[in-house]
């Protein structure tokens, strides 16, 4: 027993324990982008559950143990502004917030840190808090949604989901109320940075594409599918919005940056051959006059 206790003492022991609890912080920080950027789909939210609050009661209980050490020290004031992100990304999804909140205010207060230094940057981090949460539910009471995307994830279809032929794309919808008016409305979404995560997935919105909106009707009408078109002998997937063709906004925006990437490379070979021709000259000239 004497031999278990001095082991859990030693200090390298207690070193490494403060380095494997920066894998928390890198969570955390995935955690904040997964909130801010991507819609998260739970198949079973239950053992989900458990699992994260296992992650962060372990964590909590490995930076208590290393809590006089440097790096968990650190840890304690960098955990305060990523988890800030997810409590604004994901507000109210308590679930979600509540135990790295819980275990941040505990770490922030036990980490063997110098008080003065403790004090002023709880006060920052209690004014960034409080004026980033009253800002926050402010603009949303007189603004409506806040986000990095264009959409309320609170208001997406959940039974609704069209691939492409090719599975790069996806077709998703969205219903709003605006005043007396009930609107629905479709957006394209690209399927390749989706993240597998254990008992769900998480799908990428940050940068989705509006396709159209129209009045919502008692019995939803599905107004935009996919459709093949052979163009120059090329099979390309496009839109069909209430039966008019449309090219699926991803592909223009690629053929644009192809275009002129294109057109960058075009004009930095016209500069290099007009150079060498240039030099050319030059050396002729030389030579005659010599």
């Amino acid at each position: 027993m004497d031999k278990l206790l001095a082991f859990f003492k030693n200090v390298w022991f207690k070193r490494g324990v403060s380095l494997v609890c920066l894998g928390y912080t890198a969570f955390m920080v995935w955690l904040a982008v997964l909130n801010a950027a991507y819609y998260i789909e739970l198949n079973n939210p239950t053992p989900l559950f458990v699992l994260y609050l296992f992650i962060n009661i372990s964590a909590l209980g490995l930076m208590i143990l290393s809590r006089n050490e440097l790096l968990t020290r650190i840890n304690s004031y960098l955990l305060p502004p990523i988890i800030f992100i997810s409590v604004i990304c994901a507000w109210e999804n308590w679930y979600m917030i509540i135990p790295p909140v819980v275990v941040m205010l505990v770490l922030f207060f036990v980490n063997n840190s110098n008080e003065t230094l403790k004090t002023v940057l709880g006060t920052l981090y209690l004014l960034m808090y409080v004026v980033g949460i009253v800002g926050f539910i402010g603009a949303e009471l007189f603004l409506g949604h806040i986000a990095l995307y264009d959409v309320d994830l609170s208001k997406r279809d959940t039974s609704y989901e069209k691939l492409s032929e090719s599975g790069e794309y996806r077709i998703v919808r969205y219903f709003d109320t605006v005043g007396d008016r009930k609107t629905q409305s479709y957006y394209i979404e690209i399927t390749d940075k989706d993240q597998k995560i254990p008992f769900g997935t998480c799908k990428l919105v940050l940068n989705c594409k509006h396709i159209h909106t129209s009045t919502y009707e008692d019995t939803p009408l599905d107004l935009v599918s996919w459709d093949v078109r052979t163009i120059d002998g090329e099979k390309n997937e496009v839109l069909l919005v209430e039966n008019f063709v449309r090219d699926n906004p991803y592909e223009v925006e690629k053929r644009e940056k192809e275009a002129e990437k294109s057109s960058v490379q075009s004009t930095a070979s016209s500069i290099n051959y007009s150079s060498k021709g240039l030099i050319s000259v030059k050396e002729t000239s030389s030579s005659t006059s010599e």
